[in-house]
């Protein structure tokens, strides 16, 4: 199997996992936070799941997160490109490898309605994790922009997460170090996870 098969195949494979997650894993756990206002109960709920979908991974992760698998990658003889337009280069055979993500509490849902309900949401979950000896501390979360406006990344980035992706994580950095206000918080979204190092100050936030 050459290069560009494998890369497909890990891509697949990424696709189906996030789907077989999202559709089929139920969550283990739904965090109700209730807050009497008016004459009714707001209500700010978390849902979360243990995650053992051992999906690929790209960008920088911290080792306790990652597993790293080697394979191996067949000859790829030199051939003429009509995209590119160009001949391309034979490529020897060598090994290559990838990111296997560890079990983690996944964070599928949060709404919260009141000031503080998201945050003692998530660090109940954080402390569940560390209690947990399949995930250790591991917490993980995709960032996705839900009303069109708004990006949770800020909020999340302020707990201690942290992309995968180093230049989103400069971004953040650039917005906390300028006030990090809510409402200028950047339109960043993607995979984001709990460093080892981050989580004291998450759980004293």
């Amino acid at each position: 199997m050459g290069k560009l098969e494998l890369i497909k195949s890990f891509a697949l494979n990424f696709k189906t996992a996030n789907k077989i997650t999202q559709k089929q894993s139920k969550p283990i756990s739904t965090i109700e936070m209730n807050m009497q206002q008016d004459s009714f109960i707001r209500t700010c709920e978390c849902n979360f799941h243990f995650d053992d979908s051992k999906i690929v991974v790209f960008g920088k992760l911290p080792e306790d997160y990652v597993n790293i698998e080697k394979f191996f990658v067949e000859t790829e003889p030199e051939h003429f490109s009509r995209l590119l337009k160009k001949k391309i280069p034979e490529k020897p055979a060598h090994w290559e490898t990838i990111q296997i993500i560890k079990p983690s509490y996944y964070i599928s849902h949060l709404f919260s309605h009141g000031k503080g309900q998201g945050k003692d949401a998530v660090k109940k979950i954080v402390t569940m994790s560390l209690q947990d000896s399949r995930t250790n501390g591991r917490v993980t979360l995709q960032s996705d922009i839900i009303d069109g406006k708004t990006s949770p990344s800020g909020f999340y980035y302020k707990l201690g997460f942290r992309f995968s992706d180093e230049s989103k994580n400069d971004i953040m950095k650039k917005w906390l170090e300028q006030g990090g206000k809510k409402e200028s918080s950047p339109m960043i979204t993607g995979f984001m996870f709990l460093p080892k190092e981050n989580i004291h100050n998450c759980l004293n936030y």
